[in-house]
């Protein structure tokens, strides 16, 4: 039993560890693709930002992601304890450097800026 609640602390302190900190990081693998990501334009239009880039301003969001319960295009992702509905004009038609999902996010206002649909390792 204790071996066990040690098991899930850890995991738990592992999860609570920000990817988007690490992304930022010059020492962490694939941190290159990270700050080269940009906006499509119309998240900028709809936003009205003046810049481009996911990560200048943006962090990656850890969490876990589904398609919508109707089976369709549509992307969820759980943001305290609620899946929320990723907007259909950040999603970026390329793959990520290991194949899974990745979410940007605003680091102030928490809006969506960019998310990248899995092509596989799920």
């Amino acid at each position: 039993m204790a071996n066990a609640l040690m098991r899930l602390s850890l995991l738990l302190a592992f999860l609570c560890v920000p990817l988007g900190a690490q992304a930022h990081d010059e020492r962490m693998p694939h941190h290159e693709w990270f700050n080269k990501q940009e906006m499509n334009p119309a998240v900028r239009k709809r936003l009205g930002l003046f810049y481009k880039s996911c990560c200048d301003n943006g962090d990656v969001f850890q969490t876990r992601f589904r398609v919508g319960e109707d089976h369709s295009d549509q992307w969820q992702y759980l943001k305290d304890g609620e899946w929320k509905v990723i907007p259909p004009d950040i999603i970026k038609d390329e793959d990520t450097p290991d194949r899974l999902p990745v979410l940007f996010i605003n680091k102030q206002s928490g809006v969506e800026l960019c998310f990248f649909v899995p092509r596989g390792g799920w």
